[in-house]
């Protein structure tokens, strides 16, 4: 039973609850909220969303219950999106929280493991081709909008401290839990763009922004927790990129408001 007082509000108690559900559920296909034919993409998809909601970071002060329904939502991700396992699962006759937890029990990988091996694939593949398509938006942003206007030493600047950010991420997995509910949310939001009418066009300005609002918010976060880690000041780029992300950002989200 959830220990939160009855002032809660309702985006907390919509958490717990969902915690409560996790770990109530019968099958791991109830713990990820999917059908047994769901495909693997919408497994993904269902374990980021979920996991970005009750993930234990998201509890303060700390929740037990939540680091649990955590690592059951990692083991029915790994057991649902692997094909030989989920065979395997669909096979046994004992798809119950009894055998829930005796997997559970037994579960060799770190469910935080699991988290940053599924963000470290998001990562890559929001960066391969990503920023060509932002610049894309930026440019289109500028020409249609005379009040929000990027420069195009502005644009380089960013070119550049993304070309950094995926080289440090690629040498290291350690920063992919610094930015792990950005990659989260940037999947959701990626996931509604490509499912909106293409006559849609307000929602899909709308969250073209935001999508690359978040974005320019990588770099900024691996920068301060390089200069965190390192203690210096200039980080993995310069004064100069940084401002240029940040008056970017700014931009965005004036943007946003607009919208």
């Amino acid at each position: 039973m959830a220990y939160h007082n009855n002032n809660t509000k309702s985006r907390e108690v919509d958490k717990y609850q969902l915690v409560d559900d996790i770990l109530l559920a019968k099958t791991y296909y109830e713990v990820l909220g999917v059908t047994k034919d769901a495909a693997t993409d919408q497994i993904r998809r269902a374990y980021i969303r979920r996991s970005r909601v009750c993930h234990p970071d998201k509890f303060v002060p700390t929740y037990p219950r939540a680091t649990e329904s955590f690592q059951l939502l990692s083991l029915a991700y790994e057991t649902l999106s692997n094909p030989s396992s989920k065979i395997m699962y669909d096979l046994s006759s004992k798809q119950d929280k009894e055998s829930s937890n005796t997997s559970f029990m037994n579960m060799d990988e770190n469910p935080n493991d699991t988290l940053q091996r599924v963000l470290h694939q998001l990562f890559e593949e929001m960066m391969e081709g990503e920023f060509q398509t932002m610049r894309a938006f930026i440019h289109a942003l500028n020409e249609n909008n005379p009040g929000v206007q990027i420069s195009e030493d502005a644009v380089l600047q960013i070119e550049l401290a993304f070309a950094k950010m995926r080289n440090l991420c690629q040498s290291t997995h350690q920063y992919y839990k610094v930015i792990q509910f950005e990659l989260m949310r940037l999947y959701e939001l990626q996931q509604e763009l490509r499912s909106l009418s293409y006559f849609n066009l307000w929602r899909r300005m709308q969250l073209s922004m935001t999508i690359c609002k978040i974005l320019l918010q990588l770099p900024i976060l691996i920068n301060a927790e390089q200069q965190r880690q390192k203690q210096d000041n200039e980080g993995i780029f310069g004064g100069r990129i940084e401002s240029a992300l940040r008056v970017a950002v700014g931009i965005l989200e004036t943007g946003e408001r607009y919208w």
